[in-house]
């Protein structure tokens, strides 16, 4: 049995939508509940449609190694067709124009987080990132993670995201921690009764519904050694941990 395990979100390009709709697409600043939930269950194969709230039981936090840089990507669906092959509408029509979307992407952006819960769905959920059924996405298809996205398990993994290596470029020499964001699903364990920093509309519900739920942001300034950098030092550090 485990108490927890770590996934560590890191790629060119991650997109954390919610509920919306419309030419713009836009994505959160992190990963949303229902970006990792999904995560975890396409690991575990579950098809489309499924079932997810044995799932509800996991909870996340979130440590921002670095936010990256908020993406545009501007293009058109539909252009330069004549009217019979441009995009079809939902009663069977076609536009007869190009269809115009904004999507929005998080650069370079890298996450840690802590993963609790009951200890056999833990289990079962690291199980199955290890050797996933259907591969992990940063929010969309279109955004592969750049490193396996199980780090490891952990008895004590919150406390363990204060230690962990951060994936993030060595701060001057005379800078001796680092501000570093987190964002959990409770409050804070010295501020029992802090409210929460704000709500977020992630949480999956069946027919691609969401519901809201409270998240608390906490800065802590950690030790500036942490920081590994990119590529292989990062990676090792992760290993000699």
């Amino acid at each position: 049995m485990t108490s927890g395990f770590h996934l560590h979100l890191t790629g060119p390009l991650q997109s954390y939508g919610g509920p919306q709709g419309g030419r713009v697409r836009d994505t959160h600043p992190h990963p949303t509940r229902s970006a990792l939930t999904g995560m975890i269950a396409a690991a575990q194969g579950r098809p489309r449609g499924t079932d997810l709230t044995d799932l509800d039981a996991l909870t996340y936090t979130i440590r921002v190694d670095r936010p990256g840089e908020r993406l545009r990507d501007w293009h058109t669906v539909g252009g330069g067709y004549p009217k019979h092959q441009t995009v079809m509408t939902a009663d069977g029509s076609r536009r007869g124009a190009s269809v115009i979307f904004e999507d929005y992407f998080l650069a370079d952006a890298a996450f840690t987080v802590a993963v609790t819960g009951p200890p056999a769905l833990l289990d079962q959920a690291a199980t199955a990132l290890a050797r996933p059924v259907f591969p992990p996405h940063l929010g969309r298809r279109a955004c592969p993670p750049a490193l396996p996205v199980l780090i490891g398990t952990s008895t004590d993994p919150i406390t363990d995201l204060d230690r962990l290596p951060l994936h993030r470029e060595q701060p001057r020499k005379d800078q001796p921690t680092v501000d570093i964001l987190f964002i959990a699903e409770h409050p804070p364990a010295d501020e029992p009764h802090r409210p929460p920093t704000r709500h977020i509309s992630d949480a999956p519900l069946p027919d691609r519904r969401y519901a809201a739920r409270p998240v608390w942001e906490t800065r802590r300034s950690l030790p500036a050694a942490l920081c590994t950098g990119y590529g292989t030092p990062y990676l090792t550090a992760l290993t000699t941990t």
